[in-house]
């Protein structure tokens, strides 16, 4: 477990709904938590909060640009594909910070996640950090400090890792309580267990 990343990666697209509501939140949850952004041209068209010098206006040093190694060179060219800047600068930094425990929020403006580059920057930083950070998934069955529970299915899971805490629902000893955890007080159920803690006591789930 001493090999785990204590921080979290995310990601927002602030073009999608309540993005704005949704990273206010975080951010006065979670005092570790930095956004970062990763668009090549910092700037939006339709909001200046979301340009560079509205997001550093209103979060400081909680705001940090990083667009010159994570931005898509052909953002603007959208059929010549994704191609990050400078990967070999940015991931490694990326992966600093989330051994320092930060909370890493990607931030772009796509609100298509599997078409924006922020998903090929997310997916190369968990293949080189590999099983150090440690992921959940909705509705999965957990052992936490209080015993067995599922992910909480109805908070989205970047606001989770947003928040670097999951919303876990207890067993019939807590019903109806949801507790909030670090990744790193969390473990996955092996396969035989999962069942079992399903059809005892989530009846029909």
């Amino acid at each position: 477990m001493s090999d785990l990343l204590s921080g979290s990666l995310a990601t927002l697209g602030y073009a999608t709904k309540e993005a704005g509501n949704i990273l206010e939140d975080v951010m006065s949850v979670n005092a570790r938590a930095l956004i970062v952004d990763t668009r090549l041209v910092p700037h939006c068209h339709w909001s200046t909060a979301w340009s560079q010098q509205g997001l550093q206006q209103h979060w400081g040093k909680r705001y940090i640009w990083r667009g010159m190694w994570l931005g898509n060179v052909h953002y603007d060219v959208p059929e010549r594909g994704i191609c990050l800047a400078n990967a070999a600068q940015g991931i490694p930094w990326l992966i600093r910070g989330l051994e320092k425990g930060w909370t890493l929020i990607l931030l772009c403006g796509c609100a298509n996640y599997m078409q924006c580059h922020r998903r090929v920057i997310y997916e190369l930083v968990l293949r080189e950090v590999g099983d150090r950070l440690p992921l959940f998934a909705l509705g999965e069955p957990v052992l936490t400090p209080h015993g067995q529970g599922l992910i909480d299915p109805d908070i989205p899971l970047d606001i989770q890792r947003m928040r670097n805490r999951y919303a876990v629902i207890h067993n019939q000893r807590y019903v109806g309580q949801r507790r909030y955890y670090s990744p790193c007080e969390l473990q996955h159920l092996s396969v035989g267990e999962a069942p079992s803690l399903l059809s005892r006591e989530w009846g029909c789930l």
